[in-house]
């Protein structure tokens, strides 16, 4: 039996379980950084992984594509739009806090700091990095500002181990729980919440040392089926105070948001944010001993234009949208790219946005 694009969505909306919202040919250029792509036939805002786990195992039954959006900041969709499912994390937001040490601590920038609360924060996955990092200002937590200004999500940092300013974004994190969509139970979608185990397909992964699951742009997420839905983090409360449940010593926000904004700052000078873009689409290769921005300007592709994808005249490893571009456009031009390269270079570029 065939089912159309509307019954899947009312019966995900039906559901006793679920809450949140479904939507119906939903634009994802407006919810992506490169401003390109066509709709989502369906768009599920889950507002809790329960309701995640409903949604995504409907449309597992009824035979239906899904793609799991965090912030749409390193994701580029067909012009045709994605025909199935998008789920997005953005309404499973939220951070709190649990304080586990008090220790002695100092640092240089901060001379007034003598003390500091090992903390650990459960941050949900569709929490906006700006929110995490202007939080973590209010309450006076150190450990967060080099990722400042980095747009996307908690979630979408974590399954990418978003790297900004030579720091792994996995190097604050301390465990990540997510669904295992091949164990949710059959059939979840008419069960009560009495008959449901979430320990059978809400898991979490542990960090260990040494671990071989994350490095450069790797996590144990990519290329599975595992949904994101919670990151616990451990970093430092700079005021021991806030552990009351008050906000910060003014000082203290003071220091950690100047940290923030001159984060921020840097990445506006280097242009980050002058038009539309999927931020660095190539990986940087750092046994080849150059990063892939430079060996694209030595191969002077820097303002080269398909359409209205460009290398921009300021970075050679970020592509942008000048206004008009098409996701073709910056298929083709990511494509010239990889060749021009090789063929001057011998060496291959990997991309590492995602075209959906």
């Amino acid at each position: 039996m065939s089912y159309s694009i509307r019954e899947i969505g009312e019966n995900i909306k039906n559901s006793p379980l679920f809450e949140g919202s479904v939507e119906y040919s939903v634009p994802l250029s407006d919810l992506t950084t490169m401003r390109v792509g066509g709709p989502a036939e369906i768009f599920i805002r889950p507002q809790n992984e329960l309701s995640a786990a409903v949604a995504v195992s409907i449309c597992k039954k009824l035979g239906v594509k899904v793609f799991i959006l965090g912030g749409g900041s390193n994701v580029v969709v067909n012009d045709e739009g994605f025909s199935g499912a998008v789920i997005a994390s953005r309404s499973m937001s939220g951070i709190s806090l649990v304080p586990k040490v008090l220790d002695e601590y100092s640092t240089e920038d901060y001379p007034n700091a003598k003390e500091a609360v090992t903390v650990e924060l459960t941050v949900l996955a569709g929490t906006q990095i700006q929110e995490l990092n202007q939080w973590c200002e209010r309450y006076g937590i150190t450990g967060l500002e080099t990722f400042a200004g980095l747009p996307g999500t908690v979630g979408g940092a974590t399954y990418m181990n978003a790297r900004c300013y030579e720091t792994d974004f996995s190097s604050t994190i301390k465990a990540v729980k997510y669904i295992d969509i091949d164990a949710i139970p059959q059939r979840i979608e008419s069960m009560s919440t009495y008959d449901i185990n979430p320990d059978s397909f809400i898991k979490t992964y542990t960090m260990t040392e040494g671990s071989q699951d994350w490095g450069y742009k790797k996590s144990p997420f990519q290329k599975t089926r595992r949904f994101i839905t919670e990151v616990i983090m451990e970093l430092k409360a700079l005021d021991p105070y806030i552990c009351g449940g008050q906000t910060a010593n003014p000082a203290i926000q003071d220091y950690i948001k100047q940290k923030n904004q001159a984060r921020i700052q840097d990445r506006q000078d280097k242009g980050q944010f002058k038009a539309p873009s999927a931020g660095s689409v190539f990986k940087n290769n750092h046994s080849y001993g150059k990063p892939s921005g430079a060996i694209i300007d030595e191969v002077g592709l820097k303002g080269t234009k398909i359409g209205g994808a460009q290398v921009a005249p300021w970075h050679g490893n970020f592509v942008i949208n000048t206004g008009t571009a098409t996701a073709a456009d910056i298929r083709q031009l990511v494509a010239f790219i990889r060749e021009k390269v090789h063929e001057n270079t011998g060496f291959n570029l990997e991309p590492e946005i995602i075209f959906v």
